[in-house]
């Protein structure tokens, strides 16, 4: 149970638990959200097409966007209700969002229908039912594989194998993406008869005056961000931001659906930023991102709002960091905080990367919190041979070279080999949580990059990718810039020819 309003989710609690009177324990200016049962599976295509994960509920809670994960069997939550109502955003499956209107005194239950669809039931007003779910009869038989149109037609990777189906066809591994394939025209036609349908569907139920003109203008704003998801990508529209500028309003920072709004904005605002290309496939990979100092450069001089101005640009901050230089975040958040007056970022951002590190060290922390650096690593373990295995959580590769890690490990087991394994560009949680599931927690040699964005060693071996492999010898020598995987045959040669080797050490070397 979360309680967020002193002892009203307890009182909500007993009443959702107990069957009480509702109408006492759901005062005038809260809503209670009692989920019973809601724990949404992910989504997968037939094809097996990966999504990220979007959270199961948000909220807007003190001007923050808050993302919330109910307990399996039950929970209730308790939202202030300021307005006539409060929005509520539950994600079908992890994919899409459906944004629920809850009258300001409800009580209401969340839970599942058989295609895992949220339904919200009111536990004291029924004739509010028809108004919170009015997504749910919309969009019967108007679905391809039960999502809607919309999210289909705003889905790059599903427009890129619906134009691409004839070249697939070819292709040994068609069959499998073919499943996902739907016409685009036939797209076009669903979405239509929906927005159809819909118009008709919240005007009828204005008339018979079961949505309040506040609601029903927040109905509109919901077909409008589906018709915002799909248009930019169906038309290839570079200049589709600015029809959605006059939309960007601090008006509407109560509702988690103008986040959204925001982050659409700001995705099609990308469609004219330049794309950067790092490394290649022959280096190990290649990533392409968006210049976001540009993106940032740009919407900082857009006469927005001072708040939806700070969400926008708080999001430039957040993805330039990942990619670039110490030095240009460093820049970037100067611009920042003299434009927002929001230091909380940059205290953020400085802590995560570790900004204010000392540059000429790689610093390095292990699973129980004690930190080193790579200099008294490689003192350390002066004598051995040290293969590094540069990775991420978030990074695919990587993880996929890990059962072969753990065979090579095996194979030199007693040998003057160390196994080293440093997360590059990662969140310490996400860290944690993937040394666990790929069986690196237990071993002394896992360690988490402290520094990664500033360390002068990172700059001269010139790691912009992983996976990255390499190889010190026993004198503590860099050997192999570019060592293979683990999955290659020819890393147990590699390292074979080094243990070998013997190093010559002067007597300085035993006295350090």
């Amino acid at each position: 149970m979360k309680a967020l309003y002193y002892l009203l989710p307890l009182l909500a609690l007993c009443a959702c638990n107990d069957g009480g009177n509702v109408k006492e324990t759901a005062t005038d200016n809260h809503v209670v959200i009692c989920f019973e049962g809601y724990n949404p599976p992910p989504w997968t295509s037939p094809g097996g097409v990966s999504h990220t994960p979007i959270p199961i509920a948000s909220y807007i809670e003190n001007g923050a966007l808050v993302s919330y994960t109910p307990k399996v069997t039950q929970d209730t939550l308790s939202l202030d209700c300021p307005d006539d109502f409060v929005e509520l955003a539950l994600s079908y499956r992890h994919f899409e969002y459906v944004y629920y209107p809850l009258l300001k005194g409800d009580t209401v239950v969340v839970t599942l229908d058989s295609l895992n669809y949220p339904l919200v039931t009111s536990k004291h007003y029924p004739e509010r039912n028809r108004v919170y779910n009015i997504p749910h009869e919309l969009r019967q038989g108007k679905t391809h594989l039960n999502l809607e149109a919309s999210t289909l037609l705003g889905s790059g990777g599903f427009m890129h194998i619906a134009r691409n189906i004839d070249y697939l066809r070819t292709q040994e591994w068609g069959e499998r993406l073919r499943q996902d394939y739907y016409p685009i025209d036939s797209l076009r036609a669903m979405f239509g008869h929906y927005q159809e349908a819909y118009m008709d569907t919240i005007y009828r139920d204005k008339q018979r005056q079961l949505l309040s003109d506040k609601v029903y203008d927040r109905y509109l704003y919901y077909l409008q961000l589906k018709q915002f998801r799909s248009k930019q990508i169906l038309d290839r529209d570079s200049t589709y931001y600015q029809q959605i500028e006059p939309g960007i309003s601090d008006d509407f920072l109560a509702y988690p659906s103008y986040r959204e709004f925001l982050n659409d904005y700001i995705g099609n605002y990308l469609s004219h930023i330049p794309v950067i290309e790092a490394g290649s496939v022959q280096e190990g990979g290649g990533v392409r991102y968006s210049d976001w100092r540009q993106a940032f450069d740009e919407l900082s001089q857009k006469p927005f709002q001072p708040r939806s101005k700070q969400i926008i640009l708080n999001r430039c901050i957040e993805e330039l960091a990942k990619h670039f230089s110490a030095e240009e975040i460093h820049a970037y958040l100067e611009k920042y905080v003299a434009e927002t007056n929001d230091s909380v970022l940059f205290k953020q951002i400085a802590a995560q990367y570790n900004l204010s590190a000392d540059v000429g060290q790689l610093l390095l922390k292990d699973m129980q919190g004690a930190t080193t650096n790579l200099q008294q690593l490689l003192a350390k373990h002066k004598g051995k041979v040290i293969y590094i295995d540069f990775w991420g959580s978030w990074c695919h590769p990587c993880r996929a070279e890990m059962p072969a890690a753990a065979q090579l490990r095996k194979r030199f087991e007693g040998k003057e080999v160390v196994f080293v394994y440093l997360a590059y560009k990662d969140k310490e949680k996400d860290w944690q949580q993937a040394a666990r599931e790929e069986g690196l927690s237990e071993l002394p040699t896992s360690y988490f990059i402290q520094n990664s964005k500033n360390s002068k060693f990172l700059e001269q071996i010139g790691l912009r990718l992983v996976p990255r492999y390499i190889v010190f010898d026993k004198g503590g020598k860099l050997v192999e810039m570019n060592a293979p995987r683990p999955s290659s045959t020819l890393i147990v040669t590699i390292l074979n020819k080094y243990l070998r080797r013997e190093v010559a050490y002067s007597a300085a070397d035993f006295c350090r």
